[in-house]
This record gives structure tokens, C-alpha cells and sequence, in this order.
């Protein structure tokens, strides 16, 4: 097995373990004052762990796996962050994920493109209008649009995390906490279990159920990814120089990701298209 393989079957079979909680990386984000603010912290702790990575020479090959896996746990705090801070929901369910789309997009070279993703990304004002009496007097109309097919599949998706919410989802709960505080989630989850209505969303998504990530995509962050190894197997027996430049490699990949988390999260799904779509 190549190396591109190794990485692709690590990020199949672990992704829930290498993305971590969208919880904890919201609670955090949201004592920054902005999304910049918050890049440049996740940055430049991972640049610490890049160079310590580097340190001793000759221990690079036993530090590099462990160094990916926490590379691709930062992507997805820095993503959920980013996106927290925008005003979005962060959805990461076993069914939709914000971190794949913005994985998938990273994959693409930071380039957006809504033929790609599953959904777009969805605005907490979005969620809140659709846990509404108004918003679910319109929901009908919404998912009968003629809009695009990745717009509509959001609409469907909005539908069924309103559903959840109601139901009792305590991660989107924690996530909603984490974003406006207890007394106005729990305002906005006692609204939702008075005007939610159970509806039939038939969601197509573009991989199969119970995995979290399709084996294409993950060939093609392991291809992005993988270009780093050669450089940093060389690198690593410098002392000083290639804790340096490990350092740095780690620095851009993070700051690519953030900005394709920053693509997705400025074309969410927000309230006002909404109201433009049924009004």
C-alpha cells in the first residue's frame, strides 16, 4: 500500500476521531472577536506543534502520522469556528457535515463550487426563522422551489434539523448554547416544539449512508496532503531548519483550509433568502 493509500484509509477510517467536537471549537471561537482573530490562534499553535514535530532529527518518521491526524482535527476546529463566528450553524450530524463540504472544497483547491458540496452552509438566523410558526408556514413552499438542486437539498436539510432539534439533539443543542447562550437556546428550542412539524424531506446525498466521507474525497485530500510528506521526510533531519520549515508548511496548509471555510461559510443559507423565496 502507497502512501496516498495509507492517508486515504486513515481518513476513512477515522474521521470522526481526527475531526473532534464542533462543540468545544465553538465554545472557543466565540471568545474571539473575530474569524481572523481565531485563524491566528489555531495558526500559531499549530506552528509550535509543526516545529516541535522537528525537533529531535531522525524522529520525524515516527511523529509525522501523529502530526497529520492532529493537522486534520485543527482543519475541522478551525473550520467550525470560522463558521460559528460568520453567524452559521455548524451542522456535523452522521447524515451532513459543514467539514466535509469544506474539506471537498479544499480538495478543489479552495476553489467554490456549489456542484461539489452536499449543502450549503446555513445561517442560526435561517435555523431559528425555520423553528418559527412563520417559517414552518412556509417550509412547504421552500421545498417545492425550483432553485438549484444543492439549494433545495438545504432547504430539506434545514427542515429535518429543525425536526431534530425538537426531537432532542444534544449536539446541535450544545452547538446552539455554545452560540447564543442558554436562556435564548432554550427559547428558541421551546418555540420549536411548539410549531415544528414532522414533514417528509426526502434528502438525496451524494455518497452512501453511515459513511462519513466517500472514499473519492478522501483520495483527494490524501493527494494534497501527501505532497507534504517528501519535503518534510527531508527537512526533518535538519535540526533547527526543519522544525522551521515544518513549521510553516503546517501554517499554509491551515491557512488554506481556513479560507475555503471562509468561501462556505460567507454563502450560507441565510434568513433573508428565505423570506425572499416565500414572501
Amino acid at each position: 500500500m502507497g502512501l496516498e493509500d495509507t492517508i486515504a484509509e486513515a481518513i476513512i477510517m477515522g474521521m470522526d476521531e481526527l475531526a473532534g467536537n464542533p462543540r468545544r471549537a465553538v465554545e472557543s471561537a466565540m471568545d474571539c472577536d473575530s474569524a481572523s482573530q481565531w485563524v491566528k490562534q489555531e495558526t500559531t499553535k499549530l506552528a509550535l506543534i509543526g516545529g516541535a514535530e522537528m525537533v529531535v532529527p531522525g524522529l520525524h518518521a515516527f511523529t509525522i502520522p501523529t502530526g497529520i491526524s492532529y493537522l486534520l482535527h485543527k482543519m475541522g476546529s478551525i473550520s467550525w469556528g470560522i463558521g460559528a463566528l460568520k453567524g452559521a450553524y455548524v451542522i456535523e450530524t452522521e447524515a451532513y457535515s459543514d467539514l466535509r463540504n469544506i474539506l471537498a472544497l479544499w480538495a478543489n483547491e479552495g476553489h467554490f463550487d456549489a456542484g461539489i458540496i452536499e449543502h450549503l452552509a446555513v445561517s442560526l438566523d435561517a435555523l431559528a426563522w425555520t423553528l418559527s410558526e412563520a417559517g414552518q408556514a412556509a417550509v412547504p413552499a421552500l421545498l417545492e422551489s425550483p432553485a438549484d438542486a444543492t439549494t433545495v437539498r438545504t432547504y430539506h436539510i434545514l427542515q429535518r434539523l429543525a425536526e431534530s432539534l425538537v426531537a432532542g439533539d444534544e449536539r446541535g443543542h450544545a452547538v446552539l448554547t455554545a452560540m447564543r447562550g442558554e436562556a435564548e437556546a432554550a427559547r428558541l428550542l421551546a418555540t420549536g416544539k411548539e410549531h415544528v412539524r414532522h414533514l417528509n424531506c426526502e434528502v438525496m446525498l451524494t455518497r452512501p449512508m453511515g459513511r462519513k466521507i466517500s472514499r473519492r474525497l478522501a483520495y483527494k485530500l490524501a493527494s494534497r496532503i501527501g505532497a507534504r510528506i517528501p519535503a518534510r521526510m527531508i527537512v526533518g533531519f535538519l535540526p533547527v531548519a526543519g522544525a522551521v520549515a515544518n513549521a510553516l508548511m503546517n501554517v499554509q496548509t491551515m491557512q488554506s483550509m481556513a479560507e475555503a471555510a471562509e468561501k462556505y461559510y460567507d454563502r450560507r443559507l441565510r434568513r433573508e433568502h428565505l423570506l425572499s423565496v416565500t414572501t
